[in-house]
C-alpha cells in the first residue's frame, strides 16, 4: 500500500504541475502578459510547484529532513539525471552567453543552502532572505532583459512560448488551474505519507527517503 501511496502521489504532482503551468500561462497570455514575463515567473514557479508542496507538507507534519531531502534530491536530479539523459539521447549545445548569468545565480543559491545548512537550521528570517533574493532576482532579470536586451531573455520568452496556445478559453484556463492545484495538495500528502511509511519500517531516514 505505501508503494502505491508513493506512486499515487508521483502521478498526482506531474499531472498536476502540468496542468498548473498550463493553465496559469494560459490566465497570463489572456491578459496580455509579456512572454518574458512568463518565462520569468509564472512558468519558472509553477514548474517547481510540485517541490514547493512536497516541502510544505513534509515541514508542516514536523519532518524538515524530508523538506531539505526533496530539494536537494531534486537539483542534483535536474542536473545530472535530467540533463544527462537528454544528452545521450541528443547532444546539447550549451550557449554560454545566454545562461552564464542564470549559472552564476543557481550557484550562489547552492552556496547559500550550504552556508545556512552548516548552523543546523533554517530561521524564520532565513527564509525570508531566502525569498527576498528569489524575487530581487526576477526583478533584475525582468529589468535587464526587457530593457536591456539581454541574451538569456530568449530562454525566458522560450519557455513561455512552449505552453502559448495550450487553451484559447479563459474558464478552461481556470479549470485547469483549479485542477493542477488539487492534484498538486493531493498528491504531496499522499506522497510524504507513503514515503514516511516505507522510511519508518525499513529503518531509512527520512534525508535519503526525500
Amino acid at each position: 500500500m505505501m508503494y502505491l501511496m508513493v506512486l499515487g502521489g508521483f502521478v498526482l504532482l506531474f499531472g498536476g504541475g502540468e496542468l498548473l503551468v498550463r493553465g496559469a500561462v494560459g490566465v497570463a497570455h489572456r491578459l496580455k502578459i509579456s512572454p518574458l514575463l512568463i518565462g520569468l515567473t509564472i512558468v519558472a514557479f509553477c514548474t517547481s510547484a510540485p517541490e514547493l508542496l512536497v516541502s510544505l507538507e513534509a515541514a508542516t507534519r514536523g519532518q524538515p529532513d524530508i523538506s531539505i531531502g526533496n530539494i536537494v534530491g531534486s537539483n542534483i536530479a535536474n542536473v545530472l539525471l535530467i540533463l544527462g539523459a537528454a544528452s545521450v539521447i541528443w547532444p546539447i549545445t550549451v550557449d554560454r552567453f545566454k545562461i552564464r548569468r542564470d549559472m552564476w545565480v543557481m550557484l550562489a543559491a547552492v552556496s547559500l543552502l550550504a552556508g545556512l545548512g552548516m548552523t543546523g537550521e533554517i530561521t524564520r528570517w532565513q527564509g525570508w532572505l531566502m525569498i527576498g533574493a528569489l524575487m530581487s532576482y526576477v526583478a533584475y532579470s525582468y529589468w535587464t532583459e526587457a530593457y536591456r536586451a539581454a541574451p538569456s531573455g530568449e530562454i525566458h520568452e522560450g519557455k513561455a512560448e512552449e505552453f502559448a496556445g495550450v487553451t484559447h478559453r479563459l474558464w478552461l484556463a481556470f479549470v485547469y488551474l483549479g485542477l493542477g492545484l488539487g492534484a498538486l495538495i493531493i498528491g504531496s500528502k499522499i506522497l510524504v505519507s507513503g514515503a514516511e511509511e516505507i522510511a519508518r519500517n525499513f529503518g531509512v531516514t527520512e534525508a535519503v527517503k526525500g
